[in-house]
């Protein structure tokens, strides 16, 4: 699962950077709640991690687990237009995190692939993202940890129920609340 992007929506950000139209660069931090790949990784940036849209850390996030991906399906993850998802795919490419390619077992399809680059910037990315969260979840006590997991649990059934997610998957019995 990849993570949501809350504060500011999908971004918004000049065509030259490759974010999305009306999207917000990724802010100083401590600005937000870091909530997405791209704000943690702008606290993270010391790590050798460039700034980045929050459109952009989630694209990345996203071509890191599809492993090669049309922009279409790219856009109904991101929740973004055909033009926003084009403009955003073509700044990746200018900085040499994605690359286009043919599709390999239809030639008539292109799809968009991580660079060697472009994947060592998503690792950096989720790790920062994951390490805030992290950090954000060892600050509960057991208590809330186990309240908020509970409602989340809860949330994530009403959403299915709803058919705004796919189908709801129960947790594994091995994995913890925080």
């Amino acid at each position: 699962m990849s993570p949501a992007v809350t504060a500011g929506g999908p971004g918004q950000g000049g065509p030259a950077g490759g974010a999305g139209e009306g999207e917000d660069q990724v802010t100083s931090p401590g600005a937000e709640n870091g909530s997405s790949p791209g704000e943690a990784a702008n606290q993270a940036q010391g790590a050798g991690i460039p700034a980045v849209s929050a459109s952009e850390a989630r694209a990345l996030v996203e071509l890191v687990a599809a492993r090669g991906i049309a922009q279409g399906e790219l856009g109904s993850l991101l929740g973004l237009e055909k033009s926003t998802v084009s403009r955003l795919a073509a700044g990746l490419e200018r900085k040499g995190w994605v690359r286009r390619g043919r599709d390999e077992g239809n030639q008539r399809y292109v799809r968009l692939y991580l660079t060697p680059e472009g994947g060592v910037i998503a690792a950096r990315l989720w790790q920062a993202w994951h390490s805030r969260q992290e950090r954000i979840l060892t600050s509960l006590s057991p208590e809330e940890r186990t309240g908020l997991s509970a409602g989340l649990r809860g949330l994530v059934r009403g959403l299915a129920a709803e058919g705004i997610l796919g189908e709801a998957k129960p947790a594994s019995a091995g994995q913890g609340s925080g």
